[in-house]
């Protein structure tokens, strides 16, 4: 869930996705449907996939077994279905009438945690559910975001509430007493600097520490031009994400900081636990704990076209973020504080870039492997999505490195909008979950079937089924194999619902288990986004944002007309994290890497590269792989001495434009594969025991006719799978197909 219960108008519309997808001012969320609530290692960074004991194996499957799943879907490949905010028994009967596959269940708002009578319903459902044989899934926190137990882990103490770092600084000229008195709102001064500078500049290697009072700096100014920065700590609650939820979930708004270790084993404690606690042990009753949305909750989260008092910006902090800095990249983070807060020179981008990368390596640390891990212990599996997974600006605003945080997760996710005919939106966005999971090992990729993203104020929580279809499409080709909604499924016909059930669930027994054969990576450039990121005092509103987010959305919009490019041009592909590509193989011409083997890398205007990374994609190179400029050619590296090393490794290559990248790289067909993809819709291929799975999809409201012929013209056996009827047709190539309206089909090369 992105947007406030009680939103009532939005801000100055931009370009960007961050604003569009919320673009319609909603009243999403009104106490009468609740239910609409949200419902992966790494330790030191992706580079560790550990793979979780809770994980479907990957084993050779019977296919005899996959062709009646196919006909009659399990429940384990249907809609998981959420119940309300009211803590009420599930209606499992009418539910397996609808044809639904699984509940994810909500502790009841009021009291949250804390009454028995609550307590005693989560456990007559969890009987109820597991009686009916369904899936269920728990969600972890009393809505949105995820991470404070409804305000509980902050009223046991009050040290545990988000902090962040704050710089007042004034400058002046040669000696005299200088003063900073405490901001209006802060809590105490924390650290102070006094700087020289140098054609404007703070020279961080001359910086002086200067003595604090809680609430007053004092010092005596320095021969010449100087600067006075001092840090202080405040609260994050006002205008937060977590505020402005607390109505409608009936929390306190007060959320815990994430990067203190502390504060997130008590919300483990207070929630996972007591659930273990209650009604363990809880493997073979419960699949999966969900959380939803937790970020570092640093940002003005107000839809009003307003912005932070004064322009204040707020840095995410924790008192163990100095110590842990240096320990990971051996120089002193505080004397360069300044650096967080704005600079575009390389010392300011490299501080940026190494402090958002140990932020993300604590994040992960305190909370996905922490959960992920408590999920291995308890023979359940943790899973979730963070916020506004489709902007890469987020990804550091709200966690440091995306890829990082959702690598522990044995069930990453993320939401899916459902919008009305004739609304575009980033489809192509649940490839950053599915990369992360199959280069993490973990089998499942979830998604939350949206009804209100991209849709008008006032608008039903049902969908047609052909819209529902449309999204479940392209979720399933761009890697998702399971899904959940909040749809009124009651009030469906249960015959239309049960279909709705079933296309789902046909698809998921074939895709889930599958991996991707993209022969095409995209490099994550998440080094280049954490040096370019500076702090803004308003989310929404454009107006008020720094230069560097307007830099930063330009880029992410790139990346869409890339990654639309690509996959309308039959082009699949998987995104690499630099931590992968230093574990990598170079062979016949191809990065092993991830679960995968590519044959051509696109570089999206990478600025900051790691030497070790560069140096093992100019190997990729000269082994006979491709290398894809979009726009720019790296300049930086990841500390001083790498600079000019990485900028003269690919100095002079040719660069191009987003819309040029698919063209660059060419028709691709992946090694083994026999059907030629002429004329095809969208197409993603998968590898599933050695069975190659070609996915087409019609995005279309008319019929799509497909010609089935094998590259070499020659005769071809497949299997043509149909997710809406569930027939499964033997075929020889050449063939014709019919996709209709809205629909897909799965064609199986060599079937026996």
């Amino acid at each position: 869930m992105r947007i406030p219960i009680t939103q009532q108008s939005i801000m100055t519309p931009t370009t960007t996705n961050i604003v569009s997808r919320n673009r319609v001012p909603l009243v999403r969320f009104l106490p009468v449907f609740l239910t609409a609530v949200l419902l992966i290692s790494t330790l030191t960074g992706c580079s560790e996939r550990r793979e979780s004991k809770n994980d479907a194996p990957r084993a050779t499957t019977d296919w005899r077994k996959i062709d009646a799943e196919f006909a009659n879907p399990p429940a384990e490949f249907r809609l998981i279905q959420y119940s309300g905010h009211d803590g009420a028994l599930v209606p499992v009967e009418k539910m397996v009438e609808a044809g639904i596959g699984g509940v994810k269940i909500f502790m009841e708002s009021q009291g949250y945690l804390q009454t028995d009578e609550a307590w005693k319903n989560i456990g007559a459902n969890i009987a109820a559910i597991k009686k009916a044989g369904l899936l269920l899934w728990i969600a972890d926190d009393n809505g949105y975001p995820s991470g404070s137990a409804g305000g509980l882990v902050v009223e046991a103490d009050p040290s545990f509430e988000t902090r962040c770092l704050i710089e007042s600084a004034k400058d002046g000229e040669g000696p005299g007493a200088v003063r900073l008195e405490l901001p209006r709102g802060a809590e105490k001064f924390a650290h102070a600097f006094l700087y020289p500078l140098v054609e404007g500049r703070p020279d961080f290697d001359r910086a002086q520490p200067v003595a604090v009072q809680k609430d007053l700096v004092e010092v005596n100014g320095l021969e010449g031009p100087w600067r006075l920065c001092a840090f202080a700590l405040q609260i994050s609650r006002e205008g937060t994400q977590a505020e402005s939820t607390k109505e409608g979930f009936r929390t306190t708004g007060r959320y815990a900081n994430l990067l203190n270790a502390a504060a997130m084993e008590k919300f483990v404690s207070l929630t996972h636990a007591e659930y273990a606690r209650r009604f363990g042990p809880l493997a073979g009753k419960v699949s999966a704990f969900y959380t939803n949305e937790p970020n570092l909750m640093s940002l003005w989260y107000k839809f009003d076209g307003s912005q932070r008092e004064g322009g204040r910006v707020f840095v995410s902090w924790d008192s163990e973020l100095p110590a842990r800095f240096r320990e990971e990249h051996g120089y002193d983070l505080l004397p360069r504080l300044p650096a967080l807060y704005g600079g575009d020179d390389a010392v300011c981008k490299l501080t940026r870039r190494h402090f958002y990368q140990t932020v993300a390596t604590i994040l992960a640390e305190n909370f996905s492997r922490r959960i992920a891990d408590w999920a291995d212990d308890n023979g359940v599996r943790a899973g979730g999505h963070p916020l506004l997974e489709e902007s890469m600006l987020q990804h550091v605003a709200g966690c440091g490195d995306f890829f990082r945080f959702v690598a522990p997760m044995q069930v990453p996710g993320c939401d899916i909008p459902m919008p009305d005919e004739g609304t575009s939106w980033s489809y192509w966005m649940p490839k950053f979950l599915s990369s992360v999971a199959q280069a993490a090992n973990h089998e499942v990729v979830s998604a939350l079937l949206d009804p209100l993203i991209y849709r008008p104020a006032g608008v039903s929580m049902e969908v047609s089924p052909e819209m529902f279809r449309k999204a479940v499409n392209l979720a399933m080709l761009c890697g998702v194999n399971q899904f959940s909604n909040y749809l009124s499924w009651e009030k469906y016909d249960p015959a239309i619902y049960r279909g709705m059930n079933e296309y789902v669930g046909r698809l998921t027994a074939l895709l889930r288990g599958a991996r991707s054969a993209a022969t095409v990576a995209v490099y994550y450039p998440i080094e280049t986004f954490q040096a370019g990121y500076v702090p803004s005092s308003s989310q929404w509103s454009a107006k008020f944002w720094p230069e560097e987010w307007r830099r930063l959305t330009a880029r992410t919009n790139d990346q869409d007309a890339m990654a639309h490019s690509l996959i309308s041009n039959g082009i699949d592909y998987t995104w690499l994290h630099g931590d992968w590509i230093r574990e990598a193989k170079v062979e016949n011409g191809t990065l092993v890497v991830a679960g995968g083997r590519y044959a051509s890398i696109v570089m999206p205007e990478v600025e900051l590269l790691p030497l070790d990374v560069a140096k093992k994609l100019k190997e990729f190179e000269a082994g006979g792989g491709r290398i894809v400029w979009m726009k720019s050619l790296p300049t930086l590296g990841d500390a001083p001495a790498e600079h000019e090393k990485v900028s003269s490794l690919f100095a002079g290559q040719k660069t191009v434009s987003p819309g040029e990248v698919a063209a660059e790289i060419g028709p691709v067909v992946p090694q083994g594969f026999k059907l030629s993809s002429d004329k095809a819709p969208l197409i993603a291929r998968f590898v599933r025991d050695g069975k190659r799975i070609n996915y087409h999809v019609n995005n279309q409201a008319h019929p799509a006719t497909v010609p089935l012929k094998s590259a070499s013209g020659g005769p071809l056996a497949v299997k043509v799978y149909n997710p809406l009827d569930g027939s499964i047709s033997p075929q020889q190539t050449p063939a014709t197909v019919t996709i209709a309206p809205y629909s897909s089909l799965i064609v199986i090369e060599d079937p026996s």
